[in-house]
C-alpha cells in the first residue's frame, strides 16, 4: 500500500509539472461550462415559450369572456354588425374550430439543463385545437432541417465527444514513457508490476480528473440556478455523475489497453485517437445504417396518400355516415332535420372522428413501425458506448425519445376529451336552434360564454418523474472490464516475451 501510494505521489507531481496538464485541464473545463451554459439557456428559452403560450392561453380566454359579456348583454350594439359567427368566441362553432387557444406543455425536469438531448426537435409544448391532432403531429417541424442535422452544442455533447480525449491524452504517457526512457526495468527490479503502474497511474489519472469535472460542473449548476438548489436538483446531479463515472471507467480502461499494447507515447495517442474515431464516429454511423436497412419506415408518400383516400371515402359516405352516428346518440338526433342535411359545422367534429377511424391502420403502421426501429437501435446500441450514453444522459434529463412519446399519448388523450366536450356542446346548441331558430348568434342556440369548463391540459404526476439509471447503461460496465480483459492480456504477454 505505501509502495502504491508513493507511486501516485511521484506520477501526479510529474505530471503536474508539465503545463500542458494545467492547460488540457483548464480549457477542457471551460468547454464544459459553456456547454452547461447553452444548455441553461435553452432551458430558459424553452420556459420562457411554456410562459408565453400559458399567458397566451390565459390572455385568449379572458378576451373572449370580456367580448361575451359584452355582446350577450347588448347583441344589437353596432359595433357587432359585421360579427361572423364562425370567427368569433361567442359561437361555439367559431370557438370550437377558430377561436380557441389551448396549449399542452411537457414538465421539465431538474436535470433538463445538463442535456439538451432531443429537446431541439421534439417539442415540449404543443397547441390542442378539438378538431384534429394535426397541430401536434406537425409541431416537430419547427427549424430548418438543416439546422436540426447540425444539433446544438451541449454539456453531453462535451462529456461524450471531447471528455474521452481529454482522458486520452492524460493517460497516454502513463508506462508508455517509462519504456521510452527504460525506467520500467528499474521499477521491474523494486517489485513494482507493468500492470500495477497502468491500473494505478492512468486510474488515478482520469478519476481524480473526472472528479475535478463533476465538481465544478455541480458548483457552477448551482450558482447559474441551472439546477435547482433542492433534493431534486441533488438527485439530477448525482444521477448525472454517475453516468459520467460509468463513462470515465470505460474510456480509462480504453486507454489502460492502449497504453498496455503500445511501446511510445506517439503510437500510444495514434492509437488512442483511432479508437475515439471507431467508437465516437464509425459505430454509432454503422449502427445507424444497418438500423434504417433492418427496420424501414414507410415512406411519407403512403401516409399523404391514405389521407387523401380518407378524405375522398368520408366525403363520399356523408350522408349514412352521419345517419349511422345519430342512431349511436340519438340524444343528439335533429328532429326536423335530415342527417345528410346537417350544416357542416354541425357535423364538423363527427367528420374529423370519422378521418381518424379509417387513417387508424395506416397511424398504427406508421406507429409500430418507427417503435420497431427505435426497439431494434436500443438492441443494437449495447455495441456503441457512445450511443449508450447519449441515451443515458437523455434519460437523465429528461429529453429522451420515451418521454416525449408518453407526453404525446397524454395530449392525443386529452385531445379526444376536448373533441367530445365541443361534440357534445355543438350537437345540444343544433337542436335548441332547430326547435327555436336564432337569426343571429343567441344563448338560446349556439351561443358559447362557458369558457371556464373548457378543458384544460393537466401533465400527469409521471411526467415530472425521472427515470433511473437504465439496465443498459450497465452495459458501459462490461466494456470497461472487456478492455481492463484486454490490458492484462497485453501485459501478460510483454511478461512472457521478457522471460525468454
Amino acid at each position: 500500500m505505501i509502495r502504491t501510494f508513493a507511486l501516485i505521489r511521484f506520477d501526479l507531481r510529474a505530471l503536474l509539472r508539465e503545463r500542458g496538464t494545467l492547460l488540457l485541464l483548464t480549457a477542457s473545463l471551460l468547454l464544459a461550462l459553456y456547454g452547461l451554459f447553452e444548455g441553461a439557456r435553452f432551458q430558459q428559452h424553452l420556459q420562457a415559450a411554456h410562459q408565453g403560450a400559458s399567458s397566451q392561453e390565459a390572455t385568449a380566454r379572458a378576451a373572449a369572456q370580456n367580448l361575451a359579456a359584452r355582446y350577450f348583454a347588448n347583441p344589437d350594439d353596432p359595433a357587432f354588425a359585421g360579427l361572423l359567427y364562425y370567427r368569433t368566441p361567442v359561437d361555439v362553432r367559431g370557438y370550437a374550430f377558430r377561436e380557441h387557444v389551448g396549449f399542452a406543455a411537457m414538465p421539465a425536469l431538474p436535470g433538463a439543463a445538463l442535456a439538451i438531448g432531443l429537446a431541439d426537435i421534439q417539442p415540449s409544448y404543443v397547441r390542442v385545437r378539438a378538431e384534429s391532432m394535426a397541430s401536434v403531429k406537425t409541431a416537430a417541424e419547427i427549424e430548418h432541417p438543416t439546422r436540426l442535422a447540425s444539433g446544438r452544442y451541449d454539456l453531453m455533447f462535451f462529456v461524450v465527444y471531447l471528455w474521452p480525449l481529454v482522458l486520452l491524452t492524460l493517460t497516454a504517457s502513463v508506462l508508455t514513457q517509462d519504456r521510452e526512457s527504460l525506467r520500467l526495468r528499474s521499477l521491474l527490479l523494486q517489485g513494482v508490476g507493468a500492470g500495477h503502474i497502468v491500473f494505478v497511474q492512468a486510474g488515478v489519472r482520469s478519476l481524480l480528473a473526472t472528479m475535478l469535472l463533476m465538481m465544478v460542473v455541480a458548483g457552477a449548476a448551482f450558482s447559474l440556478g441551472a439546477v435547482p438548489f433542492n433534493g431534486a436538483g441533488l438527485s439530477a446531479l448525482g444521477h448525472w455523475a454517475g453516468i459520467v463515472l460509468l463513462y470515465s471507467a470505460f474510456w480509462s480502461t480504453v486507454a489502460i489497453a492502449v497504453c498496455a499494447f503500445c511501446a511510445n507515447r506517439m503510437s500510444a495517442a495514434f492509437a488512442g485517437f483511432g479508437l475515439w474515431l471507431l467508437f465516437a464516429i464509425v459505430i454509432p454511423a454503422a449502427l445507424d445504417a444497418v438500423t434504417r436497412v433492418a427496420a424501414p419506415v414507410p415512406p411519407r408518400e403512403r401516409y399523404v396518400q391514405a389521407m387523401r383516400d380518407a378524405l375522398d371515402e368520408v366525403n363520399a359516405d356523408h350522408a349514412s355516415s352521419l345517419a349511422r352516428f345519430y342512431d349511436s346518440h340519438p340524444e343528439w338526433r335533429p328532429k326536423r332535420t335530415a342527417p345528410g342535411a346537417v350544416s357542416s359545422n354541425v357535423s364538423r367534429l363527427h367528420r374529423a372522428q370519422e378521418i381518424d377511424r379509417i387513417m387508424a391502420g395506416v397511424e398504427s403502421e406508421f406507429a409500430l413501425a418507427e417503435n420497431a426501429r427505435a426497439t431494434f437501435f436500443a438492441r443494437m446500441s449495447l455495441l456503441s458506448p457512445v450511443s449508450l450514453a447519449n441515451a443515458a444522459f437523455a434519460d437523465a434529463a429528461g429529453n429522451d425519445r420515451v418521454r416525449h412519446h408518453r407526453f404525446i399519448a397524454e395530449v392525443a388523450s386529452h385531445q379526444g376529451h376536448l373533441r367530445d366536450w365541443f361534440q357534445d356542446v355543438i350537437q345540444r346548441a343544433a337542436l335548441r336552434d332547430e326547435q327555436e331558430p336564432c337569426s343571429r348568434t343567441c344563448l338560446g342556440g349556439y351561443g358559447f360564454r362557458d369558457f371556464d369548463a373548457v378543458p384544460r391540459f393537466a401533465a400527469s404526476s409521471a411526467l415530472a418523474l425521472s427515470s433511473g439509471v437504465s439496465v443498459r447503461t450497465w452495459m458501459l460496465l462490461a466494456w470497461a472490464c472487456a478492455f481492463a480483459a484486454l490490458a492484462l492480456i497485453a501485459l501478460g504477454l510483454e511478461r512472457g516475451r521478457q522471460r525468454r
